[in-house]
């Protein structure tokens, strides 16, 4: 067995929608979670870190070396035989971290209890040691960066699945350093636009099924973004190697655009120039036409008009204004669009979600008319996978922060 860890991010079924979209179908899924997605893989992960940089929502990738059922407590044993058995003749201080997910509140003592029975087997074997968890609590990834434990140590994970109890090991850390300057120095940012985070993006992308855990080949498929702003969903995806088309009705926001495509060209060698079809191109993605393409996409990704930023939640009649606009401007894009894309093309688009205190308030009809359009709705997490692991099959997610007015809702429509 390829047993792996997919530790989750924040928005955890987002995360594990991504997963579920890349992954072979000789994979099998093992155990979801709140924190954790276990998968017993067809292969091993012969890079695991460039696996991982193709994930958006996954934190930590580890590769599983022990199971115990629920009811064991002593997590340190196979832990402490684990770093024995690699770390025998280590002459130099050994440092490692360990964090336990899907645990009740309140595990710092089993850290604690764990932490210090590892550090005492280790010193009956003459292995000197350290541990880098402060206050016993779960490490961040930028500890386990600055500590250099991928490349000089090791981060430990301990994982309460819904039958058994899982030990791994890190063997991907996600490159947050990278995300943050992809994000962050890019040249052209507009936040009155509504800057549609690189990992969302990239998730998105995931989402539309063209790009797998394990294989880093060129992809042959294009993507194109009818609203493409400032490039972000084209940039992520010419990381990925997609073949890409952009347009975007403001022909100023397309010299931005342009700007962050350059860049990343610049900055990243596996970005290959040729991989933009065509330049971008100032287009009404309501009266796009077949001369407009090089050719048909593959997958459509993007984000949709959000509206105008709000620093207050809006009143229930600016809401609806606001809603109602989106929505005629998105009803002309799917009709315009159905003519010109191929049946089965998948189109991944983000709509705005306004959030308070007890509620997210989304286009509830908006979808129902899509798909009256000739589209039918793709559930972001499959029905067979959600009653088999006692989830909610989603038809569609939300990506927002907590102090987030204006939020995201990820829909995946396909062509009929």
């Amino acid at each position: 067995m390829n047993l792996y860890a997919f530790i989750l991010g924040r928005k955890h079924l987002l995360s594990t929608a991504e997963i579920l979209h890349v992954l072979d179908p000789k994979d099998h899924i093992v155990d979801i979670t709140h924190e954790a997605l276990i998968v017993d893989l067809h292969e091993t992960l012969k890079e695991p870190q460039e696996s991982l940089n193709r994930l958006g929502g996954t934190i930590k990738i580890a590769k599983i070396f022990s199971e115990l059922s629920l009811s064991q407590s002593d997590f340190a044993s196979p832990i402490s035989e684990h770093l024995i058995r690699l770390f025998s003749d280590r002459d130099t201080k050994l440092s490692y971290g360990l964090s336990m997910y899907n645990f009740s509140h309140g595990y710092d003592r089993q850290i604690k209890n764990a932490l210090m029975k590892i550090k005492k087997s280790l010193k009956s074997e003459e292995i000197k040691s350290r541990f880098i968890n402060k206050n016993f609590k779960n490490v961040k990834n930028a500890a386990i960066a600055g500590e250099k434990l991928m490349e000089d140590g090791m981060d430990l994970n301990i994982i309460n699945g819904t039958h058994n109890t899982y030990i791994a090991e890190t063997v991907a850390l996600q490159d947050f350093k990278s995300y943050s300057h992809r994000d962050y120095n890019r040249p052209a940012r507009d936040a009155k636009l509504g800057m549609l985070p690189p990992k969302l993006a990239q998730m998105m992308i995931n989402l539309a099924g063209f790009t797998k855990l394990s294989d880093q080949s060129q992809n042959t498929s294009t993507l194109y973004d009818p609203f493409c702003g400032m490039g972000t969903v084209l940039t992520e995806a010419l990381l990925l190697k997609f073949n890409v088309v952009g347009s975007d009705i403001n022909g100023e926001v397309l010299e931005g655009a342009n700007k962050n495509i350059n860049w990343h060209i610049q900055e990243f060698s596996t970005i290959n120039s040729s991989q933009l079809a065509q330049p971008l191109f100032a287009k009404d993605a309501t009266s796009l036409e077949s001369k407009d393409l090089p050719q048909i996409p593959d997958c459509i990704v993007t984000e949709s008009y959000l509206g105008p930023p709000q620093k207050h939640l809006p009143d229930a009649k600016i809401m609806k204004k606001n809603f109602h606009h989106i929505q005629e401007t998105l009803i002309r894009f799917f009709r315009n669009a159905h003519p010109l894309l191929n049946p089965n093309t998948s189109i991944v688009i983000s709509f705005a979600a306004y959030r308070d205190k007890n509620r997210i308030h989304t286009m509830d009809q908006l979808p129902e008319q899509i798909r009256n359009l000739g589209y039918k709705i793709e559930p972001l997490i499959p029905k067979d996978i959600a009653a088999r692991h006692n989830l909610k099959s989603e038809q569609s997610l939300v990506y927002d922060r907590p102090d987030q007015i204006v939020g995201r809702q990820i829909w995946k429509f396909i062509r009929t």
